[in-house]
């Protein structure tokens, strides 16, 4: 029979809303923890019993909420934060939509316990799932708000099913507490489980919050940076490359106080970092994204972990260009280098009126760098032999003086393969292949920067194409041609492939333009084309690189040194394995035992 179109009961329509915004326990803290920030708060508690499951209490010391509008608080799609269509353009609140409390409540008995300055006491309201208990009555409580979820699905029983063990949902649990506790170390966090005091967090600045959940791994390991172009502002900190991990779960981004999973900025902080990155390896990023809410869409995403930017290309451009900045200090040149505790980032995070000044070191290579050629077979010899007389270093055993280089000077080779180096701080070891690698692909890539050489091809490549990619590669044309690339539009099914760049002419030009079309559709960057020319220069630089074994003087050993202390990442080779390492005189006093 015919089905019958009718309207859905309120409660059936809450409940599906729920399916969409409480997914589990998780889902619960990170909606009311949002409601407590935008209320203002300094200071939030939360009390967990078995994983959230059974018991989700928040306190919060903000605003309050007005006893008369308690009974609006629990209804759908009631909100302070949004009025009309222009405060929903330009979000500036973490919540907005007005459907946390009413789906919370539809699947679980909820209580709400509020109290404003302007109030002799508390007031509290019950729902049970999704029908009001009683009347709005007095009770007692702090200015604030407390928000108490227990019975988590209670009535919808197949829902419940899904949850994991207690312990599992903890720790999804905890894992939203961090990161919302990463964007606003301003506020104090209490995490309570089954009645013991598990996290707590004083309020502070970025770095003692970063150190308090991320511990001592990354703050051995941080780079911090900052970056302001226009509109966007980006500060944060990164990790070296030689602290990667496995997977990215130790990447947090925020766009305007918000943590989001975006492609866009993800597929940036990959390629800032595809230079100096063993593999699939990973890096650590707590990285604040600021910019004028017009500018970006909040709203696409019922858990609000998604955004879309207006101008995706300029977002991903200044976050890459940013993230590698921070990167291209050459060797010897960043603090983290040496072994000696790390300094106090006590001012790196203050907020600055200009954007830095681009690799402002470029400017002072004046060092000659390796004669390549075009087929990158250097002739070590000639390099070597090459080096100017009047230039000559002294070595580290007639020097009065090993501060003169971060590197310091060379003592000797061992085993033909590393270069035993004194510097300031004590022994520097150095893979001497690894080092005159990266000096090598920096040039290339250098040489590279000034033009890119074009293949025409003899006989054009035809490429089927879906009618969505000929009209991105029209859409796309001039930056297409600018990356060496002459696509022409044979028909709505089918492109043509006229020229290639030179460097590429070995790859598969229709691979490798459709994978550029869906990254120029969806960041603007052309991260793919240089990842792929980065790879033959790579190759290259490995080839021409000096080889294990082959016996070095001091003065040439010296002259890598040198080298790498004005080579952008030449702390790790192409691959992402380092060059160097350093060993403090209080390490060596360690080995042997010295003062104990």
């Amino acid at each position: 029979m015919r089905p019958v179109i009718a309207a859905l009961p309120d409660t059936l329509i809450s409940q599906i809303a729920a399916g969409e915004v409480v997914e589990r326990p998780a889902s619960v803290v990170k909606e009311v923890l949002e409601n407590a920030i935008d209320a203002g708060s300094s200071a939030i508690i939360i009390r967990l019993e078995e994983g959230g499951c059974q018991r989700i209490s928040i306190q919060d010391d903000g605003f309050g909420i007005e006893h008369t509008e308690l009974h609006l608080a629990v209804q759908r799609h009631a909100t302070s934060k949004i009025k009309s269509l222009h405060d929903l353009e330009s979000v500036a609140s973490l919540g907005f939509r007005g459907e946390a409390l009413a789906s919370i409540a539809s699947v679980s008995r909820l209580a709400i316990t509020t109290r404003t300055s302007a109030d002799d006491h508390a007031w509290q309201i019950q729902v049970n799932g999704g029908q009001t208990v009683g009347d709005i009555s007095p009770s007692s409580g702090p200015t604030g708000t407390t928000v108490d979820v227990q019975d988590l699905y209670f009535n919808t029983p197949a829902r419940r099913k899904f949850l994991k063990s207690a312990s599992t949902e903890l720790g999804h649990c905890l894992d939203v507490i961090r990161r919302i506790a990463l964007s606003r170390p301003d506020i104090a966090f209490a995490i309570w489980h089954n009645g013991k005091v598990i996290e707590r967090w004083a309020h502070g600045n970025i770095e003692q919050r970063v150190d308090a959940i991320l511990g001592k791994e990354f703050h051995e390991a941080r780079i911090p940076l900052e970056s302001i172009s226009g509109p966007l502002s980006l500060r944060g900190f990164i990790s070296q490359p030689t602290a990667s991990r496995a997977r990215a779960d130790q990447q947090f981004s925020f766009v305007n106080g918000r943590f989001v999973r975006d492609k866009v900025i993800q597929h940036a902080i990959r390629s800032a970092y595809q230079d100096v990155l063993h593999g699939d390896r990973q890096p650590m990023v707590v990285l604040s994204l600021e910019l004028d809410p017009q500018l970006v869409d909040v709203n696409v995403h019922p858990a609000k972990t998604e955004v879309r930017f207006r101008e995706g290309g300029a977002v991903h451009q200044f976050i890459y260009k940013t993230i590698q900045n921070a990167l291209s200090t050459a060797a010897g040149q960043s603090p983290k280098s040496f072994s000696s505790p790390p300094p106090e980032a006590s001012s790196s995070y203050q907020h600055t009126t200009q954007t830095p000044a681009w690799n402002p070191a470029l400017s002072q290579y004046t060092n000659q760098h390796l004669p390549l050629g075009q087929s990158a077979k250097t002739n070590i010899d000639n390099f070597f032999s090459n080096i100017n007389p009047a230039e000559k270093l002294q070595t580290a055993s007639t020097s009065n003086s090993t501060s003169d280089y971060p590197l310091g000077h060379a003592l000797a080779q061992i085993h033909g393969i590393y270069i035993l180096a004194q510097n300031q701080h004590g022994l520097v070891l150095v893979d001497m292949h690894a080092a005159h690698e990266r000096v090598l692909y920096e040039k290339l890539k250098q040489d590279l920067a000034t033009g890119i050489k074009v293949q025409q091809l003899l006989v054009p490549i035809v490429m089927h194409a879906s009618e969505l990619e000929v009209s991105k590669a029209e859409e796309h044309r001039t930056t297409l041609e600018q990356l060496g690339f002459d696509v022409a539009t044979l028909s709505h099914t089918q492109l043509a492939i006229r020229t290639i760049p030179t460097l590429l002419q070995r790859a598969e030009p229709i691979s490798l333009l459709r994978n550029l079309l869906n990254e120029l559709d969806l960041t603007g960057s052309k991260a793919v084309i240089d990842a792929a020319q980065h790879e033959r220069l790579a190759t290259q630089a490995c080839h021409a690189a000096v080889r294990a074994h082959r016996a070095l003087t001091l003065t040439e050993m010296d002259a890598l040194l040198r080298q790498m202390e004005q080579t952008e990442r030449a702390d790790q080779c192409n691959h992402g394995r380092p060059t160097w390492v350093q060993l403090s005189i209080q390490d060596l006093d360690k080995l042997f035992l010295r003062g104990r």
